[in-house]
């Protein structure tokens, strides 16, 4: 018999972020929890600077796409997202607002998460965080007319953040 294990609504929908929808079931996104979990433990290496982000030359994925599960799922960033421009007063630089999203989801990003993209070699979190920005945009919960450089929480984006808190 299979164990039964009983989580909160909120946790569930954590949970949820992990999962890639019509295709992972909820053992896929715990799974991909887990090796996220055990990925960050297992590296221990120290972050990478901000000099740093460009891609080595050497690198053997320089030119190929990551295997799909290998990386943190980009539904993942929203909620920091939305917390950092919140905290941060409602609007912030890109890099002001990274910085923050870097810091509330160091427990989560794995080894793959802090390497270079095969297209800019920007690092990838940082990437797929800027992707999930986009979305928020399209969600209408950060505003499409701020000024270049700059990410605003919408009316729609601080009631968002008020009901989560």
């Amino acid at each position: 018999m299979m164990p039964v294990i009983r989580i909160t609504d909120a946790t569930w929908d954590r949970l949820k972020r992990w999962a890639e929808p019509l295709e992972d079931s909820p053992e896929d996104a715990v799974r991909k929890v887990l090796a996220a979990a055990e990925e960050h433990l297992k590296c221990g290496q120290p972050r990478l600077a901000k000099q740093e982000n460009r891609i080595n030359e050497n690198s053997p994925r320089k030119t190929s796409r990551l295997r799909k599960g290998l990386k943190t799922p980009q539904q993942a960033y929203r909620r920091p997202i939305l917390e950092a421009i919140y905290e941060l007063g409602g609007g912030g630089t890109v890099d002001s607002v990274l910085k923050r999203v870097g810091e509330k989801m160091k427990g989560l990003l794995g080894e793959f998460d802090y390497e270079g993209t095969p297209s800019g070699g920007y690092i990838r979190w940082q990437n797929t965080a800027e992707w999930e920005r986009f979305n928020l945009v399209k969600d209408g919960l950060l505003k499409a007319d701020s000024p270049r450089g700059i990410w605003e929480l919408s009316d729609k984006g601080v009631e968002e953040i008020k009901r989560a808190v």
